[in-house]
């Protein structure tokens, strides 16, 4: 993050802390729930209008997640901060608001420093179509939008996870790498040579590009590793006496004509081999034909389960077009195919906060089997 970025989010920051203290500066007026309540609803009607500003000045839509996110977790607990102390504030009053000065920073603490590394491991099994299925149960591991800048111990463990599952293939939905300058991603690269470096299957392990990745670059930080990248290729291996077709789709940037093309050729079937699509974003199912006997499962990425869940709601944000359950992650059934969405290993990055809530990253393991 620039010294531009923390310029603006400090300045929006300061800003939104301004309003709310101006509101409620008069002395001679007592503070209750009301009142607090149309200070705090005037404060965020004022962020929201003064976000289209400075993430144009960030020249970034994420921006505007992080604007929210500092409003949550510092403006609003420092502004409840001050109405505790404050001797205007009634009784009540003082306590809701200490209780909301607590909480809040304490619900910012878990979703940017916890929960972004309480790496889980989803374990699902697929049913296959028989005709189509081997005769022996095949695990896939997926490890999805690694995402980010640098190597640490989070990654590390992901790929550890990812290797005691003992697949007999490994897919990375794309999203390697989050460094938009070309001399800082080269320079990071052996990093995540080096991260990449224990995997390896008995099927191979395969990688698609993700909308943050280059191909060109992610071909040098592959080199080296047991690592296949597919850019609208398929790739025919054999399992318990089974062909295994794996199709590689680029939906993403320069290529998503020819992705989507790609898309729906893998669709059509030869005969009874298992074809697996991966691709970075869900939508790539959207491709499908209904009715048609076609690709038997579809794995993607992109979406991070949203990173923020609402219970009873979802992911309010999940960029793209799949229905918001399946966004979330998980195998689903969309436009007669099964997809499954893996909640991702990392972060978006740039512009937008750290943060994850109620929506931790995962290691997949995929059981494919024969359907009862």
């Amino acid at each position: 993050m620039t010294t531009r970025f923390w310029f603006l989010l400090a300045l929006s920051g300061a800003l939104d802390l301004s309003l709310l203290l101006f509101v409620l500066r008069f002395r001679a007026l007592r503070i209750g729930l009301v009142r607090l309540a149309l200070a705090l609803s005037a404060g965020a009607l004022f962020a929201a209008l003064k976000a289209p500003v400075f993430v144009l000045a960030a020249h970034s839509f994420f921006f505007a997640a992080s604007l929210g996110w500092t409003t949550l977790v510092v403006v609003t607990p420092l502004t409840l901060l001050h109405v505790a102390l404050r001797r205007e504030a009634t009784r009540a009053v003082r306590s809701v608001a200490l209780a909301g000065a607590l909480l809040l920073p304490a619900l910012g603490w878990y979703g940017t420093f916890y929960e972004p590394f309480r790496l889980v491991e989803e374990r699902h099994d697929v049913p296959i179509d028989p005709r189509n299925a081997p005769s022996e149960p095949l695990r896939i591991a997926v490890l999805a939008d690694i995402q980010s800048q640098e190597v640490d111990a989070h990654l590390r463990e992901a790929v550890r996870r990812a290797m005691a599952f003992e697949p007999h293939l490994i897919v990375l939905p794309g999203d390697l790498i989050q460094i938009a300058n070309k001399e800082r991603y080269l320079a990071a690269a052996p990093q995540f040579r080096e991260l990449l470096a224990p995997l390896a299957a008995p099927l191979g392990v395969y990688f698609v590009i993700g909308n943050t990745d280059t191909p060109s670059l992610v071909r040098h930080a592959l080199e080296g590793t047991n690592v296949h990248l597919l850019v609208d290729e398929t790739a025919e291996v054999e399992f318990a006496g089974k062909r295994v077709l794996i199709g590689g789709a680029t939906i993403a940037h320069w290529r998503e004509n020819l992705g989507q093309s790609f898309s729906r050729a893998f669709d059509r079937r030869e005969g009874d081999e298992l074809r697996i699509l991966v691709c970075h974003y869900p939508s790539c199912v959207e491709e499908a034909e209904p009715g048609r006997n076609g690709f038997d499962l579809a794995i993607a990425g992109h979406t991070h389960g949203g990173q923020v869940v609402i219970p009873g709601f979802g992911p309010p944000v999940t960029l793209t077009s799949v229905p918001r359950a399946a966004a979330a992650g998980g195998l689903h059934i969309v436009n007669g195919r099964q997809l499954y969405v893996s909640r991702g290993v990392g972060l978006e990055r740039g512009t937008a906060p750290r943060l994850r809530f109620l929506c931790p990253p995962e290691v997949s393991l995929l059981t494919l089997r024969a359907a009862d």
